[in-house]
């Protein structure tokens, strides 16, 4: 588990793709329970993927690596997607998680496939033009420019300078949105119970489903509201002249509405089928416009809210084993600095990246081959006994609390 949520982390990814089919095909764990303890591993590696990230500062300009406003528009819809993949992960049969995993890591594997060669040809014309830029005579007018958040704060009016002085730290702000989306997701899914504890109203009844839905409204006032205040900011730097670095995602009205919707796929994923968020939400802000490396660094960010929200929900659901989760948690601790300090090494030595997110592609293609053997033998195994292949009820008994693995 270590080596799969360490390369996972390290690549921004999380590991899911990776710790999933090991659990299944190496542990002989069921989806059911194998997918829950996928979570609590990424969770031990987020805490440490992130405890490197907080510390890195953008490549352009002069504010922390992790883009905090897309974090707070992004995160919460994501949250409240997980709540759908859990409860689908909950009734589904085997089969058909199984085959939805493999279609998403196919389709992770391509796109990351896809960023690699970008990268690489990135890379290598920047070195070209490194070397020819060399021989040019000094003074050359065609060399970078650093951006104005790191020009003296006296050179800027008074209300850009505090503009551009609040955004060189971390954003509490946007760090108290999260929390208070994971705090409501957290009660409700308390509220509501599952076969891990009792609910204040019956399993299937209206009470119960009300419970279910209750966090929807909630969730999109907040991201309504946070994207309002997103959007005004936005338009009062475009009046003062805020030149955007490369790579900034421009908060209009309609992007703040429009660009949360991404996420609850993404959610629904890490819910229902054990891949880190940010497997499914990296491609999404690349398509967004984000820098490589802000994209990845923002979607760990983003992981280990998702992470820990999805764990809580599936110990309350019946469906995690505490102890393996937390064997499996420090597991991912150890995973995530192995990770990010070999990553971070290797990438100062060269200079290179392209070589990380190859490595991660080749990853995912052979967890698509393990994932799909080890679905195969299990179906085979289960059609064999007789046993259920359909969708299982989730009132009566979710499940057997005291059987842990199908071996």
């Amino acid at each position: 588990g270590g080596g799969g949520g360490g390369g996972g982390e390290g690549g921004g990814g999380g590991g899911g793709g990776i710790l999933v089919p090991m659990y299944l095909a190496i542990g002989h764990f069921s989806p059911h329970y194998g997918i829950p303890l996928s979570k609590a591993t990424i969770f031990g590696g987020a805490i440490t993927n992130n405890y490197f990230n907080l510390k890195r500062r953008h490549p352009v300009a002069n504010r922390p690596m992790i883009d905090y406003t897309a974090c707070m528009l992004l995160e919460p819809v994501l949250l409240l997607g997980t709540i759908l993949g859990v409860f689908f992960n909950a009734v589904s049969p085997g089969w058909a998680i199984t085959v939805l995993l493999v279609v998403t890591l196919c389709y992770t594997t391509y796109r990351t496939g896809l960023k690699a060669y970008e990268t690489y040809i990135k890379e290598e014309k920047a070195e070209a033009e490194d070397e020819t830029s060399r021989l040019l005579p000094a003074g050359n007018p065609n060399g970078n420019k650093k951006h104005f958040t790191f020009n003296d704060d006296h050179e800027l009016p008074p209300e850009l300078r505090a503009i551009v002085k609040a955004e060189s730290g971390h954003n509490l702000y946007s760090v108290g949105v999260l929390s208070v989306s994971w705090v409501v997701i957290a009660t409700f899914s308390l509220l509501k119970g599952g076969e891990g504890g009792e609910g204040v109203f019956p399993c299937g009844s209206v009470g119960y489903w009300a419970l279910v839905l209750a966090p929807t409204p909630i969730i999109f006032s907040l991201v309504w509201y946070v994207g309002n205040r997103a959007s005004a900011a936005y338009y009062r730097k475009v009046e003062l002249g805020y030149e955007f670095p490369e790579g900034d995602l421009h908060w209009t009205k309609r992007n703040t509405r429009v660009f949360p919707l991404y996420c609850i796929t993404a959610g629904f994923a890490a819910g229902a089928l054990g891949i880190a968020a940010g497997t499914i939400l990296g491609p999404v802000l690349l398509e967004l416009g984000l820098l490589p490396i802000v994209a990845t660094t923002s979607s760990g960010f983003m992981v280990i809210f998702t992470a820990s929200s999805t764990t809580f929900q599936f110990l309350v659901m019946g469906q995690l084993q505490v102890d393996y989760a937390m064997f499996f948690c420090m597991i991912g601790l150890l995973g995530g600095a192995v990770g990010n300090t070999s990553v971070n090494w290797l990438v100062k030595k060269y200079k290179k990246t392209w070589f990380v997110v190859a490595i991660l592609t080749f990853v995912l293609f052979m967890s698509v081959f393990l994932m799909g053997y080890a679905g195969y033998v299990r179906w085979a195994v289960a059609e064999h006994h007789g046993k259920n292949m359909g969708i299982r009820s989730l009132c009566p008994s979710l499940l057997n609390p005291h059987v842990h693995a199908m071996r």
